[in-house]
């Protein structure tokens, strides 16, 4: 009898032994496998769960002040660059408008004015010449006959009587040259008035002419347009609201400008290269798995541009290990529709990339 039993306890000790050999022979297999998988795959990933789905967001704001008369778009809504969304109250910079439009007229009327008295100017300045010309010839004429009469009168030819009438005649010309050159000399210098006036008037009327635009872009910002295509987000107005150009109306994300930013901690970024591969994983959707690569560093941690950066020159140091900001663009994809601004990834880094 004894000995069955010490044979029965023989054969549960040696079962007991195999269990626990088996157990820790599975137990070193996975330690090695372990091994094996952070050697050789492991190691050369690096991860992170905070890390968020951002965009480059178009926020729309008006360049002028005026009440909203018709909205065009709904919240959500997709739109095309150079589409309407809104219109607002444009009465006042209209009139603007008009009334500057009618000053470059009134300006450009008077310098059609101005252009004909120079024309007028000009005919007087050649009538002028023409009759100092004339002047001068007669000048020219009586000045031979006084010196004839002259020497006839020595002689005793004639009388003196005919000697003092040329004389007189040849004094009378001399006046009337110099009176045909005082009236060349007036009118060039009426040319001269009306010339200035003309550059006056130019430089009113280029005046004139920015006000104008200044206007026309008044009146072109009553209709406010997109800049870039994408899904309107965020709408702020409604029929009737009163808008300044502070007022944020909406914002607009626009086409392909997703991409992660994925915050590494500093000891994680030693292998980093801008290029490597990144798989993306989003919480929402953790059946489908996204691609992208590794677009940029920020220049500094996460805790610089922060509204109170901590200083740890003041003796209470604890030291906390610092996260990198990274920027990660996402490939395209099928499911590209389903990505969010807003929403938590977890990104993956293939440092063999």
């Amino acid at each position: 009898m004894d000995e069955l039993v010490q044979e029965g306890t023989n054969i549960d000790f040696n079962k007991r032994k195999k269990i626990a050999w088996l157990v820790f022979a599975i137990l070193f297999l996975c330690l090695l496998m372990s091994i094996l998988y952070y050697f050789g795959v492991y190691r050369f990933y690096q991860s992170t769960d905070n890390a968020y789905i951002q965009a480059d967001v178009t926020w729309i704001m008006p360049k002028v002040s005026g009440q909203v008369i018709d909205l065009k778009i709904k919240d959500n809504q997709y739109v095309k660059a150079g589409e309407t969304l809104a219109v607002l109250d444009h009465r006042d910079y209209k009139a603007r408008y008009d009334q500057a439009k009618s000053l470059v007229q009134l300006k450009e009327a008077a310098l059609n004015v101005q252009s004909q008295n120079e024309k007028s100017a000009y005919a007087t300045i050649e009538e002028a010449n023409s009759g100092l010309q004339a002047a001068q010839a007669d000048l020219n004429r009586l000045k031979k006959d006084f010196n004839r009469y002259q020497d006839l009168f020595h002689d005793g030819v004639i009388t003196r009587q005919n000697f003092e009438n040329i004389y007189s005649q040849y004094i009378s010309a001399q006046a009337q040259l110099s009176k045909a050159q005082a009236t060349v000399n007036s009118s060039k210098a009426q040319l001269g008035s009306l010339q200035a006036g003309r550059a006056q008037l130019l430089a009113d009327i280029e005046n004139a002419k920015a006000s104008l635009n200044l206007n026309q872009v008044d009146l072109d910002s009553a209709q406010v347009i997109t800049p870039v295509s994408g899904r309107v987000g965020n709408l702020g107005i409604r029929l009737g609201s009163r808008v300044t150009p502070q007022t944020r109306l909406m914002g607009i994300i626009p086409e392909n400008s997703l991409y992660v930013q994925a915050n590494f901690k500093e000891t994680q970024i030693e292998k980093m290269r801008i290029g490597q591969k990144v798989q993306l994983k989003l919480d929402a959707y953790p059946s489908l798995t996204y691609s992208g690569k590794i677009q940029s560093f920020s220049p500094a941690s996460g805790a610089t541009f922060s509204l109170m950066p901590p200083d740890n020159a003041t003796g209470n140091f604890n030291k906390v290990v610092q996260r990198i900001p990274v920027r990660i663009s996402i490939d395209p994809s099928p499911h590209q529709d389903l990505i969010k601004p807003g929403m938590s990834v977890v990104a993956t880094v293939d440092l063999r990339s």
